[in-house]
């Protein structure tokens, strides 16, 4: 293969600040939000337009698994401020508290119609069912009123090495290259985009039968009478499936969900999986993309002609960027490997608890995962984070810990205990645990006492329903 070599030049310093947090998904908002409250110097670099990430412009908007099976919430913090400002805006739908951790099997159905995301294990699970637009200018919001320096439209490219240090970010934008420094960078971009070029080690092995080896191309269409197609579907549930299977034997999708948000009643969006050989393959981004949007008209070519109640049906969004599932993964201080989900036991360093809902009886057995501030820490770099799904883990945990509120934790996580070690004059890797731990409680993310054993059995009814891990 061909190369070039590149002269050397100067790049221009735009900015320094405390802390540099590279991505402004789930995890960059969680990270710099939560580093800017606790007092930092923050700047937030985003490739795109708009924040959010996969819960806006993948229009994955789901925030799932926020309690376990009892009902208790487990997830917390910025998550919950997220879904609280959504409240106030009319902008989201979610199981009524009382709800949370129901067996009933009536009000378990109804959620089920509403969301299969809203029920898991028989019961009901707290998730919310998000507006992406409105989520968008709520995420502008929060960042503006933490005093963080929000760069869009600005693709941070490669980490600024000195030995084991790293002093900054490169940038490139339609203003050109430019360098911002910081004394903490967090790589919040999903696919640890800075970790090969920061010499991080990291796994990239992905089951080709994983939910998280597939990439996705969401669509939303618009003018659904959805009275006409449950009626259809309750009516004629052999010749709705039919119909359904027709459609991907054409090209298309076959299954949807209808939006559920206020004043959205005409409104069904389509997730799909598309297998790949890298979700960090520029070529294959491309073909995914091409093939999305084809898979996306046929679609609704094939509803309009055919399905009762899509008749006056139009494409009214395809995803502005690709769902990406999973790619690269830090091999950090610690790795979360498929040991740790049988394990009921908290660690001295937890810094967030997932409850784990998806894996049918064993998620009885074993109902939380906790995750250790070392499993965010990169092995050879003394001042940076990989706060996001690229987190050290292998692929076990990886395929059920790699959600929207699972990237905002972490990130408050990383970014609290930036701001901490700064105001402390320590290094990240010294930071007080017992203080951060105590920060974080402060700001709503529930802990574990980690000086008792957790001596756990379930002992409630047996499931009947397989786990869904589907989402």
């Amino acid at each position: 293969m061909k190369s070039i070599t590149e002269p050397a030049r100067e790049t221009k310093v735009v900015r320094e600040a405390d802390i540099v947090v590279v991505g402004g998904g789930p995890g960059g908002i969680g990270a710099a939000v939560s580093a800017a409250r606790n007092g930092a110097d923050t700047v937030l670099i985003e490739r795109y337009g708009y924040l959010g990430g996969m819960g806006t412009g993948g229009l994955v908007t789901i925030i799932p698994l926020l309690t376990d099976y009892t009902g208790k919430q487990q997830i917390i913090g910025l998550t919950q401020e997220w879904i609280d400002r959504l409240i106030a805006h009319n902008a989201v739908d979610y199981p009524k508290k009382e709800h949370w951790g129901s067996m009933d099997k009536e009000i378990v159905r109804y959620y089920f119609q509403r969301s299969f995301f809203m029920t898991r294990l028989d019961r009901v699970s707290y998730a919310a069912i998000i507006d992406a637009e409105i989520s968008k200018f709520i995420l502008n919001e929060m960042v503006e009123e933490a005093g963080v320096k929000t760069y869009c439209h600005a693709w941070g490219t490669e980490p600024i090495m000195e030995g084991n240090h790293c002093k900054g970010v490169i940038i490139e934008s339609k203003s050109g290259r430019q360098a911002i420094l910081g004394k903490v960078i967090i790589d919040s971009t999903g696919d640890g985009d800075l970790l090969p070029y920061a010499g991080i080690e990291f796994e990239d092995n992905i089951p080709p039968n994983f939910r998280i080896a597939n990439l996705a191309l969401v669509f939303w269409v618009d003018g659904v009478d959805l009275h006409k197609v449950n009626e259809f579907r309750q009516k004629n549930p052999k010749e709705f499936m039919e119909l359904s299977r027709k459609a991907m034997e054409g090209g298309g999708q076959g299954n949807f969900f209808a939006s559920n948000l206020p004043d959205q009643d005409a409104v069904v969006w389509f997730h799909n999986r598309y297998s790949n050989k890298s979700q960090v393959d520029v070529e294959e981004l491309t073909r995914v993309e091409f093939t999305g949007r084809k898979v996306a008209v046929k679609t609704l070519e094939f509803f309009k002609k055919n399905m009762p109640g899509f008749e006056k049906s139009f494409l009214v969004l395809t995803a502005p960027q690709l769902g990406t599932r999973a790619s690269r993964r830090m091999i950090g201080e610690y790795q979360l490997t498929q040991k740790d989900l049988a394990d009921n036991q908290p660690f001295e360093d937890t810094i967030a608890i997932f409850p784990d809902l998806d894996r049918g009886q064993e998620s009885l057995d074993h109902p939380n995962m906790y995750i250790p501030y070392r499993s965010l820490l990169p092995k050879n770099i003394d001042n940076m984070f990989v706060a996001c799904r690229a987190f050290s883990s292998d692929e076990h945990v990886q395929e059920w810990f790699n959600l929207i509120p699972h990237c905002i934790a972490f990130g408050e996580a990383a970014g609290t205990a930036s701001a901490m070690a700064l105001r402390a004059g320590v290094g990240i890797k010294n930071v007080d645990m017992k203080a951060l731990q105590k920060q974080l409680a402060n700001q709503g993310v529930p802990l574990p006492d980690v000086s008792k054993k957790v001596d756990y059995k379930y002992t409630g009814p047996a499931l009947s329903t397989p786990p869904f891990g589907q989402h």
